[in-house]
């Protein structure tokens, strides 16, 4: 914007309607126009915290003070030629941006600046505050891009575990089909071996019977020989038939019912109600629950354990079996309590073994308590057993939960 010296510059200047400086060659403030003096009274409050002046005291002064590298300011003024000139003064949050051109006499020379300016404060936040969106935004898209790229790694990782578990589970149900023909395989063996060692057994019994029996005159000795085969072979039968159950029960998977214990405890008195009076026994048994269980299984549990206290007793003292139940967070506990010979410690871990009879004086097969801890261990519970100080006999504790999943 080239204007001549001669015009009257001022009023010029006066009737433009945007904001105007203009500086001697020196870049000293001579003049501003109405418009800029009411823009520079808006932000009047931060020329004085910055530069200690008001807007009349700006006049007279030079501009380039306020921009913040007055330098670039002076590079400006050294090289005329440059005009016209864009830049931005910036005081406190302020920021004006500003063009800068030259007017030049007959000669050529710069005899003033004239400085029109916009004050864009506003935009520069709004710049200020897109660049950060802009860069949250960046950041996000990364982040999202990230967390994309780990979905997806995750979603392979997930299809192979479910490739895995998937032939994992045709693994088990394959094996879990082996593994139930080999307990019918088992069974049926169990079954067909019984039948074929009981019919030489019952024959033995029943020759050495029937020569007991008949009135053949035996020597005492030979006597004695025939009833000690009756006896082994009775016990070689009830042998075979505990095996049979044994088997019976790791083959077969539990089906459960509602069962009340009371109703089992009955019966299991019914079953042992000679043997209870041959013994001058007493048992004693408190009101017992409801629980899912397989009903049979019950009653082989608590006749064992019973028949065992009935078996295992002190001489000269009538055995008494008492039977409690307690409550525990969906669990069921049953003690039965003797007062017998008891178990010594070191064989309290192999008493539940099959065919340990740990005193061979009392007659038994040895796998009574195996039957029991069977029974208990298949409805998902466990089984102890301690003896009582003082030479007091010995409990058994069962634990077995209230219900089953189905």
């Amino acid at each position: 914007m080239l204007i001549d010296v001669s015009t009257d510059l001022h009023a010029f200047a006066e009737s433009l309607m945007v904001n105007v400086f203009i500086a001697d060659r020196d870049f000293n403030l001579v003049f501003m126009n109405t418009c800029a003096r009411k823009s520079l009274a808006v932000f009047e409050p931060t020329l004085r915290s910055e530069f200690q002046i008001s807007v009349d005291d700006i006049l007279g002064g030079p501009i380039h003070r306020f921009h913040r590298n007055s330098a670039k300011v002076e590079a400006i003024l050294t090289s005329p030629s440059a005009l016209p000139h864009q830049v931005d003064f910036e005081f406190g949050e302020v920021v004006l941006e500003s063009t800068i051109n030259a007017i030049r006499d007959e000669t050529g020379q710069v005899e003033y600046y004239v400085v029109n300016w916009e004050d864009i404060t506003g935009r520069k936040k709004l710049e200020r505050v897109l660049n950060i969106k802009l860069k949250e935004l960046k950041e996000a898209n990364q982040e999202l891009l990230e967390h994309t790229q780990q979905i997806e790694q995750d979603k392979a990782e997930l299809k192979e575990v479910h490739d895995e578990q998937h032939k994992m589970h045709a693994y088990l149900n394959t094996k879990l089909g082996e593994l139930k023909q080999s307990n019918q395989d088992l069974e049926n063996f169990a079954t067909i071996a019984s039948h074929d060692l009981k019919t030489p057994v019952r024959k033995i019994v029943n020759f050495a019977g029937a020569l007991l029996e008949s009135d053949t005159s035996f020597a005492e000795g030979d006597k004695s020989k025939l009833n000690k085969i009756l006896h082994a072979g009775n016990t070689l039968r009830l042998l075979i038939d505990d095996i049979l159950e044994y088997s019976r029960l790791a083959g077969h998977s539990v089906i459960y019912d509602r069962v009340n214990l009371n109703d089992v405890m009955a019966e299991v008195m019914a079953v042992l109600s000679d043997e209870i009076m041959a013994t001058k026994g007493e048992v004693r048994c408190e009101p017992l629950p409801v629980i899912e269980a397989n009903k049979t299984q019950m009653v082989q549990l608590l006749q064992n354990l019973i028949s065992n206290a009935l078996k295992y007793r002190k001489k000269n003292m009538p055995p008494v079996v008492k039977i409690l139940s307690t409550m525990e967070e969906g669990f069921i506990n049953i003690s039965v309590e003797d007062n017998g010979i008891g178990i010594r410690d070191d064989h309290v871990d192999i008493i539940f073994q099959p065919f340990e009879r740990l005193n061979p004086q009392i007659e038994g097969t040895g796998m009574g308590l195996s039957i029991c801890k069977k029974v208990v261990v298949s409805h998902g519970g466990e089984i102890t057993v301690r003896n009582l100080p003082d030479d007091g006999g010995s409990v058994f504790n069962i634990r077995l939960p209230e219900r089953h999943s189905r």
